[in-house]
């Protein structure tokens, strides 16, 4: 529905895999809502066509017509979904007037959206799906429980010619922002969503601030007004207003990343998280929650998971780390090369290629 419209994981996600199946030479359609003030129009490549149907509000039910009037008009070899909400319940309805192969590729964990798996129980939609594809062994875990089918795994991935460190670029950041040189800086990339951990990061900045008064915390990404004013009076209450900068959504995010010294995520679920990927290829450090799709993200280094729920110990382990510089270049080194070898765009486009062509041969 939105892929046009908003620029979050799952948006990115169907870009970035169209874009670069698109350039091995497949016919790649993007079906999705009219947006004529796209914020994500020009990352689409030109080989891939996009069919935008009509809708009368952001509301899912308001696309289900359109969505259905595409895959019943259209004889396309494979249909992925992505969500559950219009496309989900289009196809479901679609398939009792006309079979075609679909995919579902699940971007989230059942513990966090089981409205979104319940719904692809509705019209038999995940009944009837060729295959349920995750982004992560944890998500697939879920999906199996759920719908007792097995599920294969593709990863999310990054573009590492677009993110990877630039000191240049750390510098300029730096200066735009109002931070020294030689100040320690974390980042977080991430809708303002209490899901995603944002409070339990600010208490963490909060214990920091008192033995490195000068700490800084990038914060990039936006989310509602009640949201929004929640954590900036947080940061009021602690006392940080001057090491916080609330930057909201951005285009690029890249250049925070190059002005960073250690990324930050604590959410209470994360499916995968791309953003994770992001700062691996900028050369960060990261300090994520145990649990998720984090052991599988870090499972040959390039980081360190913490309780979110103990800002102290977080601290102390952030606090250790920012005094060891010699450290911080191996993490991010590391993480680097993981990232290169196997979460490319081109390597996630080559796995979903191979489960497609075997579909096509059945």
């Amino acid at each position: 529905m939105f892929t046009l419209r908003t620029p979050r994981g799952i948006e990115r996600f169907i870009i970035n895999v169209s874009n670069s199946l698109a350039r091995k030479g497949h016919e790649i359609t993007i079906i999705t809502g009219r947006c004529p003030d796209s914020p994500t129009r020009g990352w689409i490549d030109k080989r891939v066509q996009i069919h935008e149907i009509g809708h009368h509000n952001w509301h899912k039910a308001s696309f289900i017509p359109g969505f259905m009037h595409d895959f019943l008009t259209h004889d396309y070899d494979i249909v992925n979904l992505a969500i559950a909400r219009a496309e989900g319940y289009a196809a479901g309805l679609s398939y009792k007037l006309k079979k075609f192969r679909f995919n579902i590729v699940f971007q989230y964990p059942l513990e966090n959206h089981e409205k979104h798996f319940i719904a692809f129980k509705r019209f038999g939609t995940a009944k009837n799906a060729d295959e349920l594809i995750s982004a992560s062994a944890y998500i697939a875990r879920g999906v199996e429980s759920c719908f007792g089918r097995s599920s294969k795994m593709v990863p999310n991935g990054v573009d590492p010619s677009l993110f990877m460190s630039d000191h240049v670029r750390r510098s300029d950041t730096r200066k735009d922002l109002g931070i020294p040189e030689d100040a320690p800086v974390l980042i977080t990339v991430s809708a303002l969503q209490g899901r995603k951990g944002i409070e339990k990061v600010l208490d963490v900045i909060g214990y920091l601030k008192q033995s490195i008064p000068d700490i800084q915390y990038i914060l990039c990404g936006d989310g509602n007004d009640k949201d929004r004013e929640a954590f900036r009076e947080k940061v009021a209450a602690l006392g940080i207003v001057p090491n916080v900068h609330f930057m909201g959504n951005q285009k690029d995010v890249s250049g925070f990343y190059n002005a960073a010294d250690l990324f930050v995520f604590l959410p209470e679920f994360e499916g995968f998280g791309i953003v994770a990927l992001e700062a691996m290829a900028s050369g960060l450090p990261l300090i994520v929650s145990q649990g998720s799709a984090f052991p599988e993200i870090l499972s040959e280094g390039g980081g360190i998971m913490v309780d979110p729920n103990a800002p102290v110990e977080i601290a102390g382990t952030i606090h250790a780390l920012l005094q060891d510089r010699e450290r911080r270049l191996l993490m991010g080194a590391t993480g680097r090369l993981v990232v290169e070898k196997k979460y490319s765009w081109q390597a996630v486009a080559s796995q979903l290629e191979t489960i497609f062509q075997d579909q096509l041969k059945k």
